[in-house]
């Protein structure tokens, strides 16, 4: 049976990811046949940037390790606390005495039953009570003496100067809960460090994919200009033109091979952070992210220093050294204890008969002292105590280091922010005009005014802008991820939450990753579909020269009796398996496929507002172009506001008493509670250091004292773009109008 006759029962489905953002991730779809064998699964799946975050967070396994040390931590916090735990001793014995030449023996036997509690004052209770009898026997008189003797009572015993007290009692207990507060934040760094890096890798892998597809589009360009030129007169001329044209296209092959290569190895790089042991080819679905941070210089400084995971490290470093300093001191100290004891006691012929006396309370007994010993010299607890002082001030110098060098790393951030920015537009503006300049040398060569080789050399420098275009973007994305991970807040930017209680939790690989893992049926093969870039690539690379094919290669016909995917019918039909989008993207004319292709649309992507006020200049200049603005909803962002706290109150009706008080004088106030489950009221909420200063001016003639205190909160956006163009070539000619009025935009394809 052929190939074609098994594709006759094939069925596709789609499979979805769905991330614990909320974001659905679309899945390359799977073809199944009933051949009752299973197979690998797709080598091709689309995947955000969000999803790649997640399953990096769920899966990495240097991730979960961490997590395991956090775990760890907790255990030793936990087990720090056994210092309490009350210990119940018991003992029996029994002896046996006799003496050369005398006539009597000894036999004597005990038991004890004790319950010992340490106290956080350094001291200790204990209740105890013991039985026993001793039997004299004389062979003289042959009457066996047995008297039993038993006790009950309570005895304490309390430190005075050295080991008293419940800093120095509970020392291993409150450094074991500061180390698993220092597990906690060193997870969230390497958290933070691993979202860093899948972050710089799926952009790294995006833009690697565009420099391919623009390999793919230059290689089919050459390939066009050849066949264009062997239809010309032959000549001298024309066997120039061939052999430049022939030259450039062993060049672009190259470049192609070279781009394939950096993909795929880009693709293990990823596939190793997000824990993705299969083989399977990523194509990231978003392009790398052009927020702009919305904090100022001094802002980020002042939230970088409050938020950083390793400074929090070092000011618990710093809590426990002037803990243990506190501790080495009074460990210098002399060791003077108070004790005392006291009980009841019986003594009779019988076990019952004794505590019948000590339930009574015939027999008492009491005891009461002080013992006092001290080292003469005391060299080892002094030098101990010098060491502390020096590791405090170490801990003191480490912060202060740090602090510098935070402040240094935001401010270069900043800078390198600003270039990034500046390259990012630069580069769209050499692209913009490296792609009138291609247009232009095409025209002329068609009109004999110009040499093919102009043509080459405009292609080269297209390609060369458009990946340099690519990588500035790629710069300046960087350049924002590593903006908020030295600010401490990126975590919070990418919308992931820390289980402070339960870290090994984010780790389990559940949700998102168990729906990658499911298994297709066993009756059932999935059979992978290929991706189309690579389809293209190795489409094009096996063409040889001169052969006529156009570089954008036919639609492979859908199987027979194929039934289409639950989605058909619902979404935009993509891009045939195997044309290029790039091609598509260009303009460049496909194949003929055995269905008609959608065409593509684009627009001009203006930028995102925080506000309609904020896109009132943008749109009135857009409007002057003699282009149409739209605005749509944007996603969400989070930015860095300044709220004005009044003060923190234990319970709900106090607070909200404190808030009719403070509504007679602005309505801005609101009420939040915070993870310690504390009321907390704040006078209102500001963008700018300005506002915050006046307002708190304002509160202060009117006797209210507030502090000022910095929050991530999530804001909506609005999106401007302008125009709806059938071609790329026609959106770029509106971006150029839009560039005249001082606008920038950036062409982006509808899909």
């Amino acid at each position: 049976m052929n190939t074609h006759s098994l594709a006759r029962f094939a069925v596709r489905c789609g499979v979805l990811l769905y991330a614990s953002f909320g974001y659905a991730i679309p899945m390359v779809p799977l073809f199944a046949t009933g051949n009752g064998q299973c197979a690998t699964i797709p080598n091709g799946m689309n995947l955000s940037r969000l999803a790649a975050v997640e399953m990096a967070i769920r899966r990495n396994i240097d991730v979960r390790n961490e997590a395991l040390n956090a775990v760890m931590a907790d255990t030793d916090a936990v087990r720090s606390r056994a210092l309490y735990d009350p210990l119940l001793s018991t003992s029996a014995s029994r002896a046996v005495s006799s003496f050369p030449g005398e006539t009597f023996g000894v036999t004597s036997t005990n038991a004890s039953v004790g319950l010992t509690q340490y106290l956080p004052t350094g001291g200790s209770i204990a209740v105890a009570t013991q039985t026993g009898y001793t039997n004299a026997d004389s062979q003289l008189t042959g009457v066996p003496s047995k008297n039993w003797q038993s006790s009950a009572g309570i005895s304490i015993s309390q430190p005075l100067l050295k080991n008293a007290g419940k800093e120095t009692t509970e020392l291993s207990i409150t450094l074991a809960a500061n180390t698993r507060k220092d597990s906690i934040e060193r997870f969230r760094l390497y958290v933070t460090d691993t979202v860093v890096a899948v972050i710089t890798s799926y952009n790294r892998l995006y833009s690697l994919r565009q420099t391919l597809e623009s390999r793919v589009a230059a290689l089919g360009t050459v390939q066009n200009l050849l066949e264009e030129i062997k239809k010309t007169k032959p000549g001298p001329k024309q066997r120039l033109d061939i052999a430049n044209v022939e030259y450039a296209l062993s060049q672009r092959r190259k470049e192609l091979v070279d781009a394939e290569r950096n993909v795929r190895d880009q693709e293990a790089s990823l596939q190793y952070l997000i824990g993705m042991e299969t083989k399977t080819q990523l194509i990231p679905t978003d392009p790398p992210a052009r927020d702009e941070p919305p904090e100022t210089e001094e802002q980020a400084v002042k939230m970088a220093l409050e938020l950083r995971p390793d400074l929090k490290q070092l000011r618990l470093a710093l809590k426990a050294s002037e803990l243990q300093e506190r501790v080495a001191r009074h460990q210098s100290l002399p060791d003077l204890s108070v004790t005392a004891s006291g009980g009841f006691s019986g003594i009779a012929g019988a076990v019952g008969s004794t505590y019948q006396q000590i339930g009574d309370g015939k027999g008492r007994y009491w005891s009461a002292g002080l013992q006092f010993s001290v080292p003469l010299g005391n060299t080892a607890a002094v030098n101990d105590y010098r060491k502390s002082k020096i590791r405090t001030e170490q801990a003191q110098n480490q912060i202060r280091a740090l602090e510098w060098k935070i402040r240094n790393d935001v401010e270069a951030d900043m800078r390198a922010l600003i270039s990034a920015r500046l390259q990012l537009q630069t580069t769209e503006r050499s692209r913009l005009y490296a792609e009138q300049r291609r247009e232009e040398y095409q025209k002329h060569t068609r009109a004999g005014t110009t040499s093919v080789q102009d043509v080459i050399n405009a292609e080269n420098d297209l390609t060369s802008a458009r990946n340099a275009h690519q990588d500035a973007t790629e710069a300046f994305a960087y350049a924002v991820a590593k903006l908020w991970r030295d600010m401490g807040s990126l975590l919070d930017h990418q919308g992931v939450r820390v289980d402070t209680a339960h870290p090994e939790k984010m780790t389990e690989g559940t949700g998102m990753a168990a729906s990658f893992d499911a298994v297709p049926p066993a009756n059932q093969t999935v059979v992978a579909e290929p991706d189309p870039l690579r389809t293209t690539v190795n489409g094009l690379m096996g063409n040889p020269v001169g052969s006529g094919v156009k570089p954008a290669v036919l639609d492979a016909p859908r199987a027979q009796g194929a039934v289409p995917s639950v989605d058909d019918g619902r979404r935009n039909p993509s891009p045939p398996a195997t044309m290029d989008k790039s091609m598509v993207r260009n303009g460049d004319k496909a194949g003929k496929t055995g269905s008609a292709v959608k065409a593509a649309s684009y627009t001009l992507m203006i930028g995102e507002y925080a506000g309609k006020p904020a896109m009132a200049d943008a749109k009135n200049k857009i409007k002057s172009a003699g282009l149409s603005p739209l605005v749509k909803p944007g996603p969400k962002k989070k930015v860095s506001m300044i709220r004005l706290l009044i003060g923190g109150f234990p319970d709900q009706k106090s607070a909200r008493k404190e808030l009719s008080r403070l509504r007679n004088i602005t309505a801005d106030c609101f009420i939040l509670m915070d993870e310690n489950r504390q009321y907390r009221l704040y006078a209102g909420t500001y963008r700018d250091e300005k506002g915050a200063a006046q307002e708190q001016a304002r509160l202060a003639a009117h006797g209210i004292r507030s502090s000022r205190e910095t929050a991530i909160i999530s804001v909506s956006t609005l999106l401007l773009t302008a125009g709806s163009y059938p071609t790329r070539e026609a959106a770029l000619k509106g971006a150029a109008r839009l560039e005249g009025q001082g606008v920038p935009s950036v062409v982006t394809e509808n899909l």
